[in-house]
């Protein structure tokens, strides 16, 4: 068994017919000692056509609620004026305006339902002067008959268009967590495709430079092949030490629990790791050193880590590096440089560009500026200014 409801438009033709079989019934058994006492019209063909008229139309009163307004209301001042009796047709007129009241737009619905208001209750008054039938009382229930309906119509709308309101905000304030949602999810994808970059790019490097190194040496050089070996060792392990990190961080919701993020105080452990990878390196600190906040703490020891790697990628052979960190009173400035043949002119710089774009990404978080391009007179300079608010 179906929970839904019936349809609106199975509902009013229920609701005509329904009406309809009992206003015949009505007129048919009408005492006809009443009839001729009260001088009403007795019932005949035209009694039930009205009749009908004043019910059948509420079969499409949501569609055509004015049509079916003005049909009803038409019959029904036919009707009184015919002065056939009174019978259930005349509910028909209470339904059709609280169809009016309900179904149209909020000024459309006035000015039919107070307009058809008015003509029905004026045709009443104007019938005080000609039957005895017809008094105040006659006038007030016409005016309840008519408007309470009508307002009870208006109230439904109201109260319809409310709860679509409510609908259609629950549904935007659904939508717009939804797109927050995925917003967050591709901003924490991005970040741990900026840090899996980063780990694994320069220490990837180093390894690859210290074996090969270790490779060339071997045969003439046993000591130095086996410190090459040992700085990749080094390397491999604190690349897994970063990845485990990451992965913690991921698997977990305990911040407490996890290593400490790198910062600038590990900055001479990557310049260690450039210089023993064969590209000699120096490191400068200017101005009074501060407490970083974490987030640029990280971010300005990433940017360090990708330009390393980028030099130890892209240099050549021979290039020296070197790296300064600035202690500004609003900024943080970050430079490195070095005097190779730069990233442009590496034949071999078939890189996919991730880490510049990677360190724009964390310089524009961060609301700093990044510059990165061939220095004029050769190689290649990195330099970042971040602001630092929260001293």
């Amino acid at each position: 068994m179906s929970g839904t409801s019936p349809k609106p438009w199975l509902i009013d033709t229920a609701l005509a017919a329904f009406l309809s079989v009992g206003t015949i019934v009505d007129l048919l058994t009408f005492p006809q000692q009443f009839t001729d006492a009260a001088g009403f019209r007795p019932v005949d063909a035209g009694a039930i056509a009205l009749a009908l008229a004043q019910t059948l139309p509420l079969a499409v009163r949501r569609r055509y609620p004015t049509t079916v307004l003005l049909a009803i209301s038409t019959a029904f001042v036919v009707d009184r004026s015919l002065g056939y009796p009174s019978s259930l047709a005349v509910f028909g007129l209470m339904f059709a305006f609280h169809a009016v009241g309900s179904e149209l737009p909020r000024r459309k619905a006035q000015v039919v339902g107070w307009t058809a208001i008015a003509v029905l209750v004026l045709f009443t008054v104007s019938g005080a002067f000609f039957t005895e039938q017809v008094n105040v009382g006659t006038v007030l229930i016409m005016v309840i008959f008519t408007g309470f309906p009508f307002l009870l119509g208006r109230e439904v709308h109201d109260r319809r268009a409310e709860s679509a309101h409510l609908e259609a905000q629950a549904i935007r304030m659904e939508l717009e967590r939804d797109a927050q949602a995925r917003r967050a999810v591709r901003e924490e994808r991005e970040r741990i495709a900026r840090e899996l970059h980063d780990i694994v790019a320069h220490e990837m490097t180093v390894m690859t430079l210290q074996s090969a190194a270790a490779k060339r040496l071997i045969g003439r050089d046993p000591g130095r092949a086996r410190q090459a070996l040992d700085a990749a060792e080094t390397a491999g392990h604190e690349g897994l030490a970063e990845m485990r990190r990451l992965l913690g961080l991921l698997r977990s919701d305990d911040a407490a629990s996890l290593a400490p993020q790198p910062g600038v105080d590990r900055i001479p452990d990557l310049v260690q790791q450039t210089t023993e990878a064969g590209k000699a390196t120096t490191y400068r600190v200017e101005g009074e050193p501060f407490t970083l906040p974490p987030g640029i703490d990280l971010n300005a020891y990433r940017i360090v880590q990708e330009a390393l790697t980028n030099v130890l990628r892209h240099a050549g052979p021979d290039a020296c590096a070197r790296v300064v960190l600035r202690y500004e009173t609003d900024h943080l400035g970050v430079v490195v440089d070095d005097d190779g043949r730069g990233l442009a002119a590496d034949p071999n710089g078939v890189g996919s560009g991730h880490g510049l774009v990677g360190m724009r990404e964390r310089i524009a978080m961060l609301g700093g500026r990044l510059d990165a391009g061939p220095r004029p007179g050769g190689g290649y300079r990195v330099h970042a200014r971040i602001p630092v608010t929260a001293r």
